[in-house]
């Protein structure tokens, strides 16, 4: 009965110590807008509001799930950091899909999921709030203004993961 004990001791152990492992590893903090009618406004910023450790890089990424009804092979996004203080505006573009018209995106079915950077290894030198948004720029050719509407944007959402 001595070595039953001993073995459950240690897979009790190794439990213990599998958790703690896999919650050290990495920060993720996640912000996910479902957009019911499944359209994104073009005034309609996703923010997430994040307080990092400082002196300490971060991956930055946009989460994008779209539909058949997304009209376009590319994604104009206006990504940008703000402290409050200072705000650091980028406009990305981003394939959704191949020459062919095949979407980019993985998942089964009609619907889409795209994981598209916006910073890697971004360092963070104050632990203070700092705000991640995100708005579409989605536009046709030669059309200044841009969509009001991206058609066929159902979900829109950022995700912030320490760096390796």
């Amino acid at each position: 009965m001595g070595t039953k004990t001993s073995l459950n001791r240690l897979f009790l152990l190794l439990i213990i110590l599998l958790g703690i492992l896999s919650c050290s590893q990495s920060y993720e903090k996640q912000k996910t807008v479902d957009f019911e009618k499944q359209y994104w406004h073009r005034d309609s910023i996703v923010s997430l509001q994040f307080i990092p450790e400082a002196n300490q890089k971060y991956n930055l990424s946009f989460l994008i799930r779209n539909d058949n009804e997304y009209p376009y092979s590319n994604l104009f996004l206006i990504g940008s950091i703000s402290d409050g203080k200072n705000k650091i505006v980028d406009t990305l573009e981003y394939d959704m899909a191949d020459a062919e018209g095949n979407w980019l995106g993985t998942g089964v079915g009609e619907i889409k999921e795209s994981k598209l950077v916006f910073k890697k290894n971004y360092l963070f030198k104050d632990t203070i709030p700092y705000i991640i948004s995100v708005q579409h720029a989605v536009r046709k050719t030669g059309n200044i203004k841009g969509d009001k509407i991206a058609k066929g944007i159902t979900n829109v959402g950022i995700i912030i993961e320490k760096s390796e």
